[in-house]
């Protein structure tokens, strides 16, 4: 099974009890989804990553079985999340592949959902057939209005 790292990033710094407040609140909307174990990172590595992955205040675990169906749920509820808790973004990360989600960021974007289908390694697992390696791995997208992402 999969983990995914999901880390809510504030416009201004904020009080860890605030920060830890705006985690349970998202971990509490994604646990709605079926299949999904959500928990708070509690060590220093994510997966058989390459290189660790520096926990923070703020930070959930993410793990289970992702479908396709189950990417784009979890998109939609950052992308909700981060609008209705006025958050700068969410950003979910596997590995060294990352994706940045704010309020308006568009579900239907085709490189927001490459992007999702590498992190949450839809088919085959995270980068295969992708040619998307450690060192080639493309900055993070982030949806805007226009629907132009990594532009």
């Amino acid at each position: 099974m999969s983990e995914v790292a999901v880390a809510i990033e504030t416009h201004t710094p904020v009080p860890a009890e605030r920060l830890d407040q705006l985690a349970r609140g998202l971990a509490d909307d994604l646990r709605a989804v079926r299949g999904l174990r959500v928990g708070n990172a509690g060590s220093t590595a994510i997966g058989p990553g390459k290189s660790p992955q520096a926990w923070e205040l703020g930070m959930l675990v993410v793990g289970g079985l992702f479908s396709a169906t189950t990417m784009r749920t979890i998109a939609q509820i950052a992308i909700a999340y981060a609008e209705r808790a006025k958050a700068r973004s969410i950003r979910l990360r596997r590995g060294d592949v990352e994706l940045v989600i704010t309020g308006a960021s568009r579900i239907d974007d085709p490189a927001l959902v490459a992007r999702l289908e590498q992190i949450f390694g839809a088919g085959a697992g995270a980068g295969a057939g992708t040619g998307v390696g450690a060192a080639a791995a493309p900055p993070a997208i982030e949806g805007n209005r226009a629907g132009e992402a990594g532009r």
